[in-house]
């Protein structure tokens, strides 16, 4: 192993290190696509285009050998040396290739950063929830967002994909949740689109309630879908009881 970069000189790569309920970067922005990264997650910038062209971080490999033959030993380096190839982020161009990259001024001022949508298993996106509801607006809405007690546990996505979660009473009836998804992105425009293209099965505390696919509701944005019907109406009775946690999954699925 090195003597001159060890590995305790580097930030770790293991995601749970990266996984907080608190307020860490603004989505979009450079900082928040450090943190996609070391979540093992691909990001690419919207103004790359649709040319697949995105970044993947490669963790650091102890404990290497020169070999005699290899591209170090032809460029001198004695056969037998030890060495470890380091921490780095890698750019895949639009030919399929990839090469060690850097940020430009540009790239670290921008705000249009995003999620390679084929990062993720497009069968299936899980989402993972403790949800202590309060009553928002007397009568009308209950519920639980991140500036509250909502606590991401678990997220195929990113790492705080779902900002709310409420029930909607009154002339609504609805289950709503809201996804920190940016339609403006095209990579998430299209995630934003096959989630909705899904249906969805939620679990509270382990019971399984199918509430298909979201309510069509013009005036809202594409990132709040709706749910209706009987199954959503029992989850909403469970969040009218204030004060308690319930552990939610969230499942869109085929």
């Amino acid at each position: 192993m090195s003597d001159v970069i060890k590995p305790e000189h580097e930030c770790p790569l293991d995601p749970k290190h990266y996984q907080c309920d608190c307020f860490i970067a603004p989505v979009g922005s450079f900082s928040w696509a450090l943190i996609q990264l070391k979540l093992r997650k691909r990001v690419a910038r919207s103004v790359w285009g649709d040319k697949g062209v995105y970044l993947a971080i490669t963790p650091r490999v102890n404990e290497l050998t020169v070999e005699e033959g290899s591209a170090y030993a032809v460029d001198g380096v004695a056969v037998g040396t030890k060495y470890d190839y380091l921490s780095h982020i890698d750019l895949r161009n639009e030919h399929g290739n990839f090469v060690p990259w850097q940020p430009t001024q540009e790239d670290m001022m921008a705000c249009d950063w995003g999620i390679d949508a084929n990062t993720f298993d497009s069968k299936n996106y899980k989402f993972v929830l403790d949800v202590t509801p309060v009553e928002i607006n007397k009568g009308i809405l209950w519920g639980d967002h991140d500036g509250m007690k909502l606590v991401t546990l678990e997220d195929s996505i990113s790492n705080n994909t779902i900002s709310s979660f409420y029930w909607s009473g009154g002339d609504n009836n609805a289950i709503i949740a809201n996804l920190n998804l940016r339609p403006d992105s095209d990579a998430e425009s299209k995630l934003l689109k096959d989630i909705r293209d899904k249906k969805l099965t939620i679990t509270v505390d382990g019971k399984k309630y199918e509430l298909g696919y979201p309510f069509e509701k013009s005036d809202e944005p594409i990132y709040i879908p709706w749910y209706k019907g009987g199954e959503a109406e029992k989850i909403g009775n469970l969040l009218k009881q204030t004060g308690k946690t319930y552990h939610i999954q969230l499942n869109w699925h085929d």
